[in-house]
This record gives structure tokens, C-alpha cells and sequence, in this order.
């Protein structure tokens, strides 16, 4: 998952608009009906970034991801949050 993410992550700007910027970790919940949804978490000190710049960008690239099964709990589907550290590789790498 982390992989297809910084994929589609890969295709944008935001390495060049932020290039102090590698890692971005992104909640990610899983509901029971099988959406998901992604939100950038962000350090306590990040005055310097536009963060709901970055969350739109995240939601515009993320918006065609392929369907993902929830986790079941006693066969049940439920809902699952965890944290994806999300390495942006910057495109001027020498």
C-alpha cells in the first residue's frame, strides 16, 4: 500500500514544493464498507508547510485507489487506522 501510494504521490509537486520535505506519514482508515480515507498527519511545528494545500493534493492523487477489503473480526468487517510513513522521493535527485 505504501508503495502504490507514493506512486501516485511520485507524479506530483509535492517534493519540489517542499523539498526540506521526504516523509509524509498518512493515516489511513479502512470502514467497514470497504471506503477508506487518508489524512496527512503533520509534526506539532508545521507552520512552514501549507498543510491544507498538501491534504488536497493527497486527496486529488489518492482518489482512484483500488478496493480494499476491511479486516473482519469474528467474521464481521470492522473498522482499521493505522500509520503509513510515506517516503516522496524528490525528482532533482542527483
Amino acid at each position: 500500500m505504501a508503495q502504490l501510494i507514493q506512486q501516485k504521490l511520485d507524479i506530483d509537486t509535492l517534493s519540489i514544493m517542499y523539498p526540506e520535505l521526504d516523509t509524509i506519514e498518512v493515516k489511513v482508515t479502512v470502514f467497514p464498507n470497504s471506503t477508506m480515507k487518508f489524512e496527512p498527519q503533520f509534526p506539532k511545528d508545521s507552520v512552514a508547510y501549507d498543510t491544507i494545500k498538501i491534504d488536497s493534493i493527497l486527496h486529488a492523487r489518492l482518489i482512484d485507489f483500488p478496493k480494499i477489503n476491511p479486516a473482519l473480526k469474528r467474521g464481521l468487517p470492522v473498522k482499521t487506522q493505522f500509520i503509513l510513513p510515506v517516503i516522496l522521493k524528490a525528482k532533482n535527485e542527483k
